[in-house]
């Protein structure tokens, strides 16, 4: 059970201290929109808080770990670290796509270490630990290890790097350690027929931006979500092009959000005029003409996000580490087609160029968000209409803290 998971870690008295903070949480996600406040510091900044976190949400739910483009051949793999759990996602080959642990089934040596210069992404015919090489196939099955063939748990074919519950969904792998999540399309199927249509399953990730950050993963995700702050940190970048005071949130999604950024009047009449805007790869072929006016946020929660305009996806891989720290990965994808341009080189470079300047911009505010939440100053504020995603995330995580407390 999750409560007992949490009990042998922190102990009883830290999870009885929680208590008043979910409260807390439950009552802010209460309040109507009109009134609806930011959360609690310590919702950002309690360790307790995110190991909790890390039980009773993150690891019972569908978290994204890779791009179905960084694994085409068998044998190809992406390594990362993800809430005190080192995996591997693996093209198998015959048996498609694999989350394996990388924790050997013998004395739990990593068996790509970053330690010892394995890459992050690569190909490899096989996995052999470095401890006593002891090796596994593809499929995370034993294939053999020194002087112990004769052994009966190796003989008998049973050991094996373990494997995590996953699925391919919209060209993301995903994870869940739990074992227990719901379906995954009975959890993001709303998402399907307007996110279907960037077909991101036939998109090639042509940039991966790596970013260590000093805040909390949740701080992140409510910063994405909302376009207010493109009057202040994207007031040079975005809030011409695509104003704060255009864009809306669809209706409330019980695991994810939606949020419109309509392009401003003068670029949709552009657009409608037959003058693309803000479009500088081949766009993406299954767009309905309305696509071509606005860029959309999207969140699967808790934690895949993604970003699309007509010709691209932004796709973030969130890594919590901590209450104040995560790792991130900023992604681009974009239609195979666009890599035929003949100065497809040098939109790349340009491109990815800006993608970094933004995201920086986020981060910057992002980092001193969390600092902010730190000050014994600090009081939740009001919240303006135009984060409602704020206000439908503080709903989701009230949600699962009731769950929690059910389970």
């Amino acid at each position: 059970m999750t409560v007992s998971r949490i009990l042998a870690r922190d102990g009883a008295s830290a999870l009885d201290s929680l208590e008043p903070l979910h409260a807390a949480i439950c009552a802010t996600a209460q309040k109507p929109l009109a009134s609806a406040h930011a959360l609690p510091a310590d919702a950002y900044t309690d360790e307790h808080h995110f190991a909790w976190e890390c039980e009773a949400i993150l690891k019972r739910q569908w978290l994204s770990v890779a791009h179905v483009s960084q694994l085409t051949a068998a044998g190809d793999y992406v390594n990362l670290d993800l809430l005190g759990e080192r995996l591997t996602v693996v093209n198998t080959g015959e048996q498609g796509i694999k989350v394996l642990s990388r924790v050997c089934a013998h004395r739990g040596m990593d068996v790509m270490p970053p330690e010892f210069g394995h890459a992050q992404q690569g190909n490899c015919s096989a996995f052999r630990c470095p401890y006593h090489h002891w090796v596994y196939g593809l499929d995370g099955r034993l294939r053999g290890a020194p002087f112990m063939k004769e052994h009966p748990e190796v003989a008998g074919g049973e050991l094996a790097l373990h494997a995590f519950r996953s699925v391919v969904w919209q060209g993301l792998v995903f994870v869940n350690f739990s074992g227990d999540a719901a379906v995954i399309t009975e959890q993001f199927g709303g998402l399907e027929a307007s996110l279907g249509r960037w077909q991101l399953e036939e998109l090639v990730m042509v940039a991966d931006i790596a970013w260590d950050c000093a805040f909390n993963w949740k701080v992140l995700v409510e910063n994405f979500m909302e376009p207010y702050h493109h009057a202040g940190a994207h007031h040079e970048l975005f809030q011409p092009v695509m104003p704060a005071q255009g864009c809306w949130t669809d209706k409330e999604g019980e695991h994810y959000q939606v949020c419109h950024l309509p392009l401003a009047p003068s670029l949709q009449q552009k657009v409608q005029d037959g003058e693309p805007q803000l479009v500088s790869f081949t766009p993406m072929p299954a767009l309905l003409a309305d696509d071509f006016l606005e860029w959309t946020v999207y969140l699967a929660a808790p934690t895949a996000l993604f970003f699309v305009a007509p010709d691209r996806v932004y796709w973030y891989r969130l890594q919590p580490v901590a209450a104040g720290r995560m790792e991130l990965h900023t992604t681009m994808l974009v239609h195979p087609d666009a890599m035929d341009d003949e100065h497809y080189q040098q939109t790349l470079a340009t491109e990815t160029e800006l993608m970094r300047t933004f995201h920086l911009e986020d981060m910057e505010m992002c980092s001193a968000v969390q600092a902010g939440l730190s000050s014994a100053a600090y009081r939740p504020g009001p919240l303006n209409a135009l984060e409602e995603p704020v206000w439908l995330f503080q709903r989701y995580l009230a949600r699962q803290i009731n769950d929690a407390q059910q389970s």
